[in-house]
């Protein structure tokens, strides 16, 4: 099924292994007409902000994943031993690690992909102390642990 993306001026996407670049002063539209992995701007990150917590190294992880694995492939043990990894050091958000490695073992690693995301992002909004987000969680970074799990 083809994909309709709009891309902001200055704006960069990943298509099937190729980032493309709007360099024009006006949003491009681009029909996608092969299944490959599409990614937006907002959820690309480089290999350099990768170490920036454990919550960034998973979704570096889940990033690569969705790019390189191959629809339909079987996940290895290894992934889901660092997800669960990250899960014993942040447990309030096991709930959210285990729905990401339902989507992995369905084959859906987009929503994988994109349930990190939203927890990437909570992770860089300032801490609220009347209500503990899962940002609170975010905060500790025991990269000795994700280094031995990765």
């Amino acid at each position: 099924m083809p994909l309709k993306i709009r891309v902001k001026p200055e704006g960069k996407i990943f298509a099937g292994g190729a980032v493309l670049k709007n360099v024009g002063n006006r949003p491009a539209e681009l029909l996608i007409l092969s299944d490959s992995p599409v990614l937006r701007d907002d959820y690309m990150m480089n290999i350099d902000r990768r170490d920036e917590s454990d919550a960034s190294n998973v979704y570096f992880l889940l990033q690569v994943i969705y790019l390189f694995k191959g629809k339909g492939q079987p996940v290895d043990d290894l992934v889901i031993n660092t997800l669960r990894s990250f899960a014993s050091l942040y447990p309030a958000l096991s709930g959210n690690v285990d729905e990401i490695i339902g989507y992995l073992e369905s084959g859906e690693s987009f929503k994988a992909l994109r349930l990190a995301h939203k927890l990437l992002a909570d992770g860089q909004k300032p801490a609220n102390t009347e209500n503990p987000t899962p940002a609170d969680e975010l905060e500790p970074c025991n990269q000795n642990v994700m280094e031995k799990s990765l």
